[in-house]
């Protein structure tokens, strides 16, 4: 059974406050060098990475648990639920091997899709929303850059899931830890070389083969690698293979869908109605939000391969335990840090001499109870997988639907 050791909990801990201590260190740059509308670009853009993301479909989180299945002792892979044998403790390398090397056939192809995507459609949504590239110095060159940025953030993603579902997780959090170090020690020097928001994308480009490399060497270990590589494989087993996991990534990704119509999709709606100072406002209030979202989570996230291996072991008991104390943590975490945002966020850009103000309070207060049932809800989606079943498929698309109506609705008649 996987443990989460004292050291995965501080590099969970350690490596989520230094991302979030990474936006209050490049944040105040953010908003104080770059200009509105360079602001409100820089949202647009996330946005549109975020729906590319998409094209992933869930496959990195059924990844992580399968492979966390195989580590557990799984001889085989099933569709829906999970295949033992008693008592067994080995690991089946014929097995590990097929999924590794399919899955990175698999990021390959999602990568170079939502490269075309971002080139082809994407730079269509930037032209409109500024005004064909006029509002914002070399919009087409960031634009362009961040198109590669993201492919290859998409690409190498997949060695976090190998290490995650090794229940590798403080090698896996230090790998994203250096990963945005050198992200923001970058965005510092170019922000401050007055680079502009050209100096965000360049460390986005250059940040993921720092986490790529630290990612590698710590999962591919010679006895890892010689184990796995005597294995050759054609196509159809690797397409059995990717159906067997893609069977109920698809489900995810459904759901995955609906979650991004609940949190995110207003700020690309946004983005075709407002202007980029409004934009800019409610961007910087999604992030802060997603941080105060992320970081409550880290116990959770940090317990996943955990709880997905007692699943395996049918210790049930231990199960809904440690998921209790995921979420009370989750609870009094999301609670502190929503009450310390809604009280002090203006004190703290006015004294930053931030170019870009919150919505008010009420707003905040509203969208802070939309992100806290988001998360409240992700968790425990993210726990009924753990049995390798997604039966809530329907209700998360319906909710996306009606958000998304709403959503459009508002922003056309308002």
């Amino acid at each position: 059974m996987l443990q989460v050791r004292v050291k995965d909990l501080f590099w969970g801990y350690f490596t989520d406050l230094f991302v979030i201590s990474s936006g209050i260190i490049t944040l105040p740059l953010v908003l104080s060098l770059l200009t509105e509308d360079e602001i409100g670009m820089n949202y647009l853009m996330l946005s549109i990475a975020t729906i590319v993301s998409l094209i992933d479909f869930g496959f990195t989180p059924q990844l992580s648990r399968n492979l966390t299945y195989i580590f557990s002792g799984a001889d085989k892979l099933k569709k829906e639920g999970v295949y033992t044998k008693p008592k067994k403790k080995s690991i089946n390398y014929k097995l590990l091997s097929l999924t590794i090397k399919t899955s990175k056939i698999v990021y390959q192809i999602i990568a170079t899709i939502s490269f075309i995507l971002m080139v082809l459609f994407g730079t269509i949504y930037i032209n409109i929303i500024t005004d064909g590239f006029s509002t914002v110095e070399n919009s087409l060159s960031i634009w362009l850059i961040f198109c590669f940025s993201t492919f290859f953030n998409i690409y190498y993603s997949y060695y976090f899931s190998l290490l995650l579902g090794r229940g590798m997780i403080m090698e896996s959090k230090r790998a994203q830890f250096f990963s945005k170090f050198f992200y923001v020690f970058l965005t510092v020097i170019l922000l401050l070389n007055n680079f502009g928001l050209i100096s965000i994308v360049i460390s986005n480009l250059i940040s993921p083969f720092v986490g790529r490399y630290i990612a590698y060497k710590a999962f591919f270990k010679p006895e890892i690698s010689e184990k796995i590589d005597i294995y050759k494989f054609n196509f159809k087993e690797k397409k059995e293979n990717f159906l067997i996991i893609f069977y109920n990534a698809k489900k995810l990704g459904l759901v995955f869908i609906g979650a991004f119509a609940v949190s995110k999709l207003s700020i690309f709606l946004a983005g075709l109605y407002l202007n980029l100072n409004q934009i800019a406002s409610f961007g910087l209030m999604i992030q802060l939000f997603a941080v105060i979202s992320m970081f409550s989570s880290v116990f959770f996230n940090v317990f996943q391969p955990r709880l997905a291996s007692l699943r395996i072991k049918k210790n049930i008991s231990k199960l809904k335990t440690d998921f209790a104390f995921c979420m009370n943590m989750y609870y009094l975490s999301y609670t502190l840090l929503t009450i310390f945002l809604i009280l002090f966020s203006n004190d703290i850009l006015n004294l930053i001499g931030s170019n870009v103000d919150l919505p008010n309070s009420s707003i905040l207060i509203l969208f802070s109870l939309i992100i806290f049932l988001e998360g409240n809800h992700s968790n425990f989606a993210s726990f009924i997988t753990t049995e390798n079943k997604v039966p809530f498929v329907i209700p998360a698309l319906i909710s996306g639907l009606f958000i998304a109506i709403g959503t459009y609705v508002s922003l056309q008649f308002t």
